[in-house]
């Protein structure tokens, strides 16, 4: 078995063309200073890492996020080296390996899922004393986790991966109704509202409390109705969905859409198609 696969981030500036960056610059200096200064604070992170990992004298795979393609059950362990978004885009590309999370840039990226960071040298050798714990098969500072995740199946079909933080299901345009039949245990409810969220314990700090859900622990899956219209005069605004049970919902929507862990993979969803969503059969193993 390899030893360690590291996911890492480009920053939020390399993802501009030179030509952008100079409209940045000129339209908003404010912000093209905050962006510069975290690609440097991300670009000198990832450069200290590599070399902490280098004197652990393991075999290194590094795959950048956003072009990762394979499975990374090959691995002794995944480190994601980013934020949130990189933690969670690893998360989908795992079945048994443990992850774990690096803040690349914690004043600049959100890192909920992320229990270290290299800001000082105290935090350097936490997380370098992690490392070598786990590469030796020793007991760590950081015991591993089971995370609970979700899944998700449209028309009877699994979408394409676990989803560790949650889902949106909505209209596409975000200005129209969002209209569809909630089946919720034994009640049916034709509803009108801007979308349901449905969310994991760890994602319930995330958009479902923004929306008023309360974050919970539970080994549960919970939703939450946004800016909810009409439902037959019963109002169901949330719930619970426990293990063993099944949150369906049916779209009445031509432009329906599912987004899956962020904004990046959006599932079209037509008129009439069915989605179940429960709790997924393999939790994510991780350092958190």
């Amino acid at each position: 078995m390899k030893d360690i696969a590291v996911v890492y981030k480009f920053s939020a500036l390399e993802s501009y063309s030179p030509r952008q960056i100079r409209k940045h610059r000129e339209l908003n200096p404010e912000l093209s200073v905050r962006l510069e200064a975290a690609h440097d604070d991300h670009a000198r992170a990832l450069d200290r890492f590599r070399k902490l990992l280098q004197s652990t004298r393991a075999s290194i795979t590094y795959f950048e996020r956003d072009s990762l393609q394979q499975s990374l059950d090959a691995y002794r362990l995944v480190v994601s080296f980013g934020g949130d978004g990189t933690f969670i885009n690893a998360s989908h590309f795992i079945e048994r390996s443990v992850l774990l999370g690096v803040n690349s840039s914690p004043e600049n990226s959100v890192g909920h899922y992320c229990r270290f960071n290299l800001k000082s040298a105290t935090a350097t050798r936490r997380l370098e004393a992690q490392l070598g714990a786990m590469l030796e098969g020793k007991k760590p500072a950081v015991a591993e986790t089971q995370l609970l995740r979700m899944h998700v199946g449209v028309q009877g079909r699994a979408v394409a991966f676990p989803v560790l933080n949650d889902v949106l299901f909505t209209e596409a345009n975000p200005a129209a109704t969002s209209r569809y039949t909630l089946r919720y245990r034994r009640s049916t409810h034709h509803q009108k509202s801007s979308g349901i969220w449905v969310t994991t314990p760890t994602g319930s700090t995330a958009a479902y409390a923004s929306a008023g859900g309360k974050p919970f622990r539970q080994k549960e899956l919970r939703f939450i109705v946004r800016e909810l219209y009409s439902d037959d005069g019963r109002r169901l605004g949330a719930g619970s969905v426990k293990s063993g049970e099944t949150l369906g919902i049916v779209s009445s929507m031509m432009n329906g859409a599912l987004f899956v862990d962020g904004s990046h993979h959006r599932v079209p969803i037509a008129l009439g198609e069915h989605l179940h969503i429960r709790a997924h059969d393999t939790h994510l193993r991780a350092i958190y």
